[in-house]
């Protein structure tokens, strides 16, 4: 596993991550977390940090490769990185309900 052990560690806001203890969060061991909630919820130096730390390519493949996205997340990727509807897993299949209940 590539670790960013070089780089300093993104300095991310409470906005996105108010569920989590960020002085504890692995950053190396979660990227597709880190990087799908700062898209979805994040500001946008949170979006920077995540792009500074992980690198384009990275955040990119984890996005179009993500099963679910917010449409926020969605637009902000698109113009980012230029991409189209087509171009990510989740915009191309059904989506399936998690922890639906009926009750």
């Amino acid at each position: 596993m590539q670790t960013n052990s070089n780089i300093a560690k993104p300095s991310l806001s409470r906005r996105a991550f108010w569920d989590v203890d960020l002085k504890r969060l692995d950053f190396d061991r979660y990227p597709e977390f880190t990087v799908v909630r700062a898209m979805e919820r994040g500001t946008s130096n949170d979006i920077r940090e995540v792009i500074r730390y992980y690198g384009r390519q990275k955040v990119q493949t984890i996005l179009t490769n993500s099963e679910r996205l917010l449409p926020r997340a969605q637009v902000i990727s698109r113009r980012l990185f230029h991409l189209h509807n087509s171009d990510f897993k989740c915009s191309t299949g059904t989506q399936r309900a998690r922890n639906f209940s009926m009750f």
